[in-house]
């Protein structure tokens, strides 16, 4: 059914808010548990930590086996009951599958991945705990995705608001009362998702079936291994600055630099996360209108400005923020870390979107290849300037791998289905955004009244946006929303 415009933007407001916005409170957990681990960790037991949750991404891109993925692009194939009964069942059991390989090579090889990580066994029950959770993770996943597709938004939002409080409440007590250390956030994400998928589970098992479609199996399998080998190749470039940094400076520079990534990928709860989450259906349920470019323009342009608005509140606010919520000095430093990550998610963002041509031709093997492209080139950078400029030359060849990925995604989906951009709508505040970032950061701008040149700067910012950014028509709307419809 062809739809309006502006249709399609409240759907896509609509949907976000509550789907993407609940969903985010799982990494909104992951986020506030920070002040309270950094409380209790010293900056090497950080390290060690983060190491081990690049153990979980890793083994949860693999062994996902794609399924959720391809779920999403083959659900809307057919409108047919019976079909979406069984291409869902096909993507479960391989699911499970994946989940049941996962936990055997957990408690098989824990005390083989922690004496290979760490020098040391002393952390094969947070590793064989962690793997277990990483299968539950995507189980719970794939529960959900379907909820999210059958837009049963409460039963969602009931679901993931329990894992989170549940999760919050096991990780707090077994820190702060029985002193758990490490292991007191991987047994909080163990048993929540657990608990959670085994709850879906039970609810859905009447809406499976074991008589499986072998073409569905089969589709699922191609489109899914391609997808996570992708997954997997965006995880290591996502966590090998880690590793390199682990392997030339000391732990607790991890630590510091991890606590700086995950702050900064604070643009992911607030932006990534809530707009794929929605878009992935959208943009396939649309994708045949005839304004679908001019849709997918706007997109983009407000896509563009809500993060750069996100990242420009960090640049100049940034440590101030860090300093009201993080009491220990140790991790002082990750301030500096942080503005940037969160640009560098914004632009990767951007491939959710770019990617169009690629994914409706299922040529999913070009992730495989552009992914491949940003790892040799961010290991190289890393291994090249970290040894010269520390830990935080990793965070600015982070920004440089996403930019070379996200363009490689953009001009290889445009030979498939070209995209149209509002460019001057986009460029602009990126360049505001720079050029605040080097008055805050490189000048010898005095620190007496360095606050009020920030607020002045951000007060520059949204005279900007509402002089130049928004259109005619944008701002009737505004106003409508604003003051109502008289």
């Amino acid at each position: 059914m062809e739809r309006s415009i502006q249709f399609k933007i409240k759907e896509l407001a609509r949907h976000g808010a509550v789907f993407g916005l609940t969903s985010s409170l799982q990494n909104v957990l992951g986020f506030v548990l920070l002040p309270i681990l950094t409380a209790y960790y010293t900056t090497s037991d950080f390290g060690v930590y983060s190491i081990i949750l690049l153990a979980n991404a890793l083994a949860g891109a693999i062994f996902y086996l794609g399924a959720s993925s391809a779920l999403g692009r083959f659900y809307y194939d057919v409108d047919d009951a019976t079909y979406r009964k069984k291409i869902v069942s096909a993507a479960l059991f391989i699911t499970l599958l994946g989940a049941a390989l996962l936990a055997l090579l957990a408690f098989a090889l824990g005390r083989t991945f922690s004496v290979w990580l760490f020098h040391t066994p002393a952390y094969t029950l947070p590793l064989e705990l962690m793997l277990c959770s990483a299968a539950f993770t995507f189980l719970l996943n794939t529960m959900t995705l379907v909820l999210r597709y059958e837009k049963r938004s409460g039963l969602f939002m009931i679901v993931v608001l329990t894992g989170v409080l549940l999760n919050f409440a096991i990780t707090y007590i077994l820190l702060t009362r029985y002193r758990f250390g490490i292991l007191a956030p991987i047994y909080g994400a163990f048993c929540s998702n657990g608990l959670c998928f085994l709850f879906l589970l039970t609810m859905y098992l009447r809406k499976f079936t074991l008589f499986l479609n072998r073409g569905h199996v089969r589709q699922i399998v191609v489109f899914g291994i391609q997808s996570s080998l992708s997954g997997l190749l965006f995880y290591l470039l996502d966590w090998v600055d880690r590793l390199i940094i682990k392997g030339l400076l000391p732990m607790s520079d991890v630590g510091i630099y991890s606590l700086g990534y995950r702050l900064g990928a604070v643009m992911n709860i607030l932006l990534i996360v809530p707009f794929s989450l929605i878009w992935a259906p959208l943009r396939m349920q649309y994708a045949g209108n005839l304004n679908n470019n001019r849709f997918v323009a706007k997109v983009i342009s407000y896509f563009s400005i809500v993060g750069l608005s996100i990242v420009l509140v960090a640049v100049l606010f940034g440590k101030d923020l860090m300093d009201l919520f993080f009491k220990n000095p140790d991790y002082a430093a990750a301030a500096k870390v942080y503005p940037i990550i969160m640009l560098s998610m914004w632009v990767f963002g951007f491939q959710n979107i770019l990617d169009f041509g690629i994914y409706m031709q299922k040529k999913v093997y070009f992730f495989v290849i552009v992914s491949a492209v940003g790892l040799a080139f961010n290991i190289v950078m890393n291994y090249w300037l970290i040894p010269h400029f520390g830990y935080i030359a990793a965070a600015y060849v982070t920004l440089l791998t996403y930019t070379l990925t996200t363009l490689l995604i953009h001009a290889i989906s445009s030979r498939y289905h070209r995209l149209k951009i509002e460019w001057r709508r986009v460029l602009w505040p990126l360049l505001y955004l720079i050029g605040c970032y080097w008055f805050v950061n490189f000048p010898p701008v005095a620190q007496t009244g360095l606050l009020l040149w920030k607020i002045l700067l951000l007060v520059v910012a949204l005279g900007l946006f509402f002089i130049f950014w928004l259109d005619t028509q944008e701002v009737r709307h505004l106003k409508k929303f604003v003051y109502g419809n008289s």
